[in-house]
């Protein structure tokens, strides 16, 4: 499997696969795979000579006086049969795992699934889901549907794979369920599924430098009101991480509407509301997420009941969710925004205050405000998330 990491024009695409086929075999398939990727089919070769050939390929690639001018360079990905599958589909998942992996250490260079430690699969599988998201990332990052349904694609097939991986190895001491089926175990989310997502979410913040560091500072007042009202470890984790992510399903959204200068109008509200069950898609394949998705999903529920999506009123709303309205609410109000201008903290205690009983839990209010009012500065500038959290007014 081969991509082009760098491409401007079909033009470049058609060169890179015309030097791919004059530099391979007669007896050597080279066909479009994607729209930059491409595919070489080696009969009789085994990963040595796969290996060699890919590397001989990439130098062409480079060396390519056309391709150059547009600096154009390849990334590699190769498997073998049967040593990396058994089947067509397996040894082109694995060539374009493999692929990716290349293209996320910075391109221009050749990945072999052996060069991995395919003994532990699960990390091997996690290595991959990193690189295809990390890939994405890098590239000319838009929002919108098709991202929407490109990571969750990305997400929802590594998932999968790390419980198969899971099961298969614990298969003799799973649990029977009524006797007949075999309940599937799973091991926590691995933290780069988690500092990856994390990166998304920072990246949609990024698209207006008005919300940039936005999903920081939320975290960090998050976890000022969770230590506060006694909650502990994992508990308070579970909240900075749901924080984090409370608008990372704004990836699903068209930057018309994401980054649009002034108020939106009422369709464009409705859409810009989908974003909570975007982010919640988004995590629904990650085992372990399940209480961040609830905050997710239900960090726009009112306490009167007149938020949305679906509701939910008071204690119904889960204690992560009311305490992240409250904090996303204090840095909005605090920070500018293309439509308004930033407010004082004290213009935020008092805006905050009013909303209590109706939009926002009375109680976590009175204790953000007690909170901030006890440090010498007011506006978090450069978020650690730790309870030592450098502020200034």
């Amino acid at each position: 499997m081969i991509s082009t990491d760098t491409w401007t024009a079909i033009l470049c695409c058609n060169e890179s696969l015309k030097s791919s086929e004059m530099n391979c075999r007669r007896s050597d398939v080279v066909a479009r795979y994607g729209g930059d990727e491409f595919i070489i089919l080696m009969p009789e070769t085994d990963m040595e000579q796969c290996h060699q050939l890919a590397v001989k390929l990439r130098s062409w690639i480079c060396s390519d006086p056309l391709l150059r001018d547009k600096n154009v360079t390849s990334s590699f990905g190769v498997a073998t049969f049967p040593l990396n599958g058994s089947t067509p589909q397996e040894l082109i998942q694995v060539a374009d795992s493999s692929m990716y992996l290349s293209k996320h250490q910075g391109g221009n260079t050749v990945s072999t699934a052996d060069q991995f430690n395919l003994d532990d699969s699960k990390q091997w599988k996690r290595e991959v889901l990193d690189a295809y998201l990390g890939v994405t990332l890098k590239r000319l990052f838009a929002t919108g549907p098709d991202t929407l349904v490109e990571i969750h694609s990305r997400v929802e097939q590594f998932a999968k794979a790390l419980a198969q991986t899971e099961t298969r190895e614990n298969q003799s001491g799973a649990v029977q369920v009524q006797g007949s089926s075999t309940q599937l175990t799973y091991e926590p989310l691995p933290p780069i599924v988690l500092d990856t997502l994390t990166s998304l979410a920072l990246a949609v913040d990024a698209k207006d430098q008005f919300t940039q560091g936005h999903s920081h500072k939320v975290s960090s007042y998050a976890v000022l009101i969770a230590e506060a009202i006694g909650l502990m470890g994992p508990e308070v984790e579970a909240i900075r991480l749901g924080a984090m992510l409370h608008d990372v399903g704004k990836v699903g959204i068209v930057e018309s509407i994401l980054n649009k200068n002034g108020p939106l109008n009422p369709e464009e509200w409705e859409t810009m509301k989908r974003h909570v069950e975007y982010g919640a898609k988004l995590l629904e394949p990650l085992h372990g997420t399940e209480k961040i998705r609830e905050m997710v999903t239900h960090h726009h529920e009112f306490f009167d009941g007149s938020g949305y999506p679906t509701g939910l009123a008071g204690s119904q709303i889960p204690m992560g969710a009311r305490i992240i309205a409250i904090a996303d609410a204090y840095d909005t109000i605090t920070s500018e925004r293309s439509y308004k201008k930033a407010r004082t903290p004290e213009e935020a205690f008092q805006e905050l205050d009013r909303c209590g009983k109706a939009q926002f839990d009375p109680e976590l209010v009175q204790i953000l405000i007690s909170r901030l009012r006890e440090l010498p500065n007011h506006l978090i500038l450069n978020p650690v998330l730790t309870p030592e959290t450098e502020v200034s007014r």
